[in-house]
């Protein structure tokens, strides 16, 4: 996924419906009939305090100007009566009808930003006007239709604003600013921070939260975010900014797989804090995305080996047999945990082999051996378990199967002398069983094995010799004759 992904074309803001120029409302003040006598300069001459004289003479002054249609003389002299004396309503209502038809006339003549400005200044002295708050709205659409350069968005969206916070139940006026915002987010993709960029789309979701294209932005801007994140290995806020891009976009692949990667991340840092279990959860979710991810597969396996033979974590031998036979699913050919659990199957043969069941115990280390060739422990315990039953088997007189299995013994564990003498007698016995049935070439082929494996043994050497005359008497010609005439 490349670094910045691009955004959804900007919004189409659904511009509410102008009214018609003549629907401006021109209102006229109801001026106060005030009598103060004046000087020859127009200043009120009376005993009241200075601001309060200052004040009715600004408001005086600009009442002339306005009853005279001079609106622009007036304002400055009206603004400073209620600078004077804020809390005079007469005052405040004068001003406000001199700024709304200021406006009108900026409007008429094209400067729609100016009308805007002196009908907000309006609004704010009389925020319950309808007629003013309609001026004003109209006025607001009117800048909206501006081209960017030459109002910018930004400007449009602090316009906007104005006029939503004095209409909070208008659902319209939400979904521009909405609009207005998305498009200011994607006009700025690639110089906006991207952390700016997710403040000003989520601000944009809460006011149109149905609007799927700047969800679809929105999720885009988690992505760019996160990437950044990733950059500076913080993959923890990684995770949590993908997870956010998912649900507002489900179906983003791109996003799907840099997620997969995300857990995977934060997991070998889980694993280095110490935290196996909460690596294998994260890798296992990572799977889940992304099932074929060689890497993880490879990392997955990797902690459900070190969770088997971690001694920080209490669990039977079974239980890290199985966590190190789930290794070995995820990678055969991981030979670390194909040792470990060998090892461990060596250690629950010998449990098996003590309580007496050979063949549990048989099958674990065989099995073992084919994981680990060369265990020593698997091949000791597995010839261990061939020698007994071997001199069972020479017990009960099943000098062949003794034989077969003391070979099996044998190969398994070459240094242990006992095995090789008692291999060594078990052929002894089996060659002078033989000879007494007259396979005298069988017999002796058997005691020299015998005598190979124990030269110094003077009972086998006794043996072969006693084979030789026998087969020397046999081979004899009275005894060829003798057989003739028997015949």
């Amino acid at each position: 996924m490349e670094d910045v992904l691009r955004m959804v074309e900007r919004i189409q803001i659904r511009k509410m419906r102008h009214r018609r120029r003549s629907s401006w409302r021109l209102i006229v003040p109801l001026f106060l009939a005030i009598l103060f006598p004046l000087s020859e300069r127009g200043v009120c001459i009376a005993q009241e305090a200075p601001s309060t004289v200052q004040a009715e003479n600004s408001y005086i002054l600009g009442n002339r100007e306005f009853a005279r249609g001079n609106v622009a003389a007036a304002l400055p002299h009206l603004e400073k009566a209620v600078e004077l004396a804020p809390d005079n309503d007469g005052y405040k209502n004068t001003l406000a009808v001199a700024l709304n038809n200021e406006a009108l006339r900026l409007a008429k003549e094209g400067k729609t930003l100016d009308a805007a400005k002196y009908l907000e200044r309006a609004v704010a002295l009389k925020p319950e006007d309808k007629d003013l708050l309609g001026n004003f709205s109209q006025v607001v659409q009117q800048a909206l239709s501006l081209p960017d350069e030459r109002f910018s968005i930004s400007d449009k969206i602090v316009l906007l604003k104005k006029n939503a916070s004095l209409q909070p139940d208008n659902e319209q006026l939400q979904k521009q600013l909405a609009a207005l915002t998305n498009n200011l987010a994607v006009h700025g993709a690639k110089s906006t921070p991207a952390q700016k960029a997710v403040e000003s789309l989520v601000q944009a979701l809460s006011l149109d939260p149905t609007n799927q294209k700047i969800k679809k932005n929105l999720a885009t801007a988690y992505c760019n975010l996160a990437a950044e994140k990733s950059k500076n290995a913080a993959y923890e806020s990684e995770v949590e900014l993908l997870r956010k891009a998912l649900e507002l976009a489900p179906q983003e692949s791109a996003a799907t797989q840099a997620l997969a990667r995300a857990l995977s991340n934060l997991a070998v840092q889980k694993g280095e804090s110490g935290d196996i279990q909460g690596q294998i959860d994260l890798l296992k979710e990572s799977l889940q995305l992304s099932p074929n991810d060689p890497v993880t597969k490879k990392n997955l396996a990797a902690a459900y080996h070190n969770l088997a033979v971690s001694d920080r974590i209490q669990m039977s031998m079974s239980q890290r047999a199985a966590y190190l036979e789930k290794s070995l699913e995820l990678d055969p050919k991981n030979k670390a945990a194909a040792k470990s659990l060998a090892h461990y199957m060596v250690a629950e043969a010998v449990v098996e082999a003590k309580g007496s069941h050979i063949q549990k115990a048989t099958n674990l280390l065989e099995k073992a051996l084919k994981l680990d060739p060369d265990n020593k422990g698997a091949r000791a315990n597995l010839g261990a378990i061939f020698h007994n039953l071997a001199l069972k088997k020479g017990e009960a007189g099943a000098l062949d199967e003794e034989i077969r299995l003391l070979q099996r013994a044998a190969a398994l564990d070459s240094s242990n002398e006992q095995i090789k003498n008692d291999l060594a007698l078990a052929y002894n016995d089996y060659g002078v069983e033989l000879g007494k049935k007259g396979d005298f070439k069988q017999e002796m082929a058997y005691l020299l094995k015998a005598a190979k494996l124990l030269p110094g043994n003077k009972i086998i050497h006794e043996n072969i010799e006693m084979a030789k005359k026998r087969k020397t008497a046999k081979e004899s010609p009275q005894n060829r004759d003798a057989e003739k005439k028997k015949n």
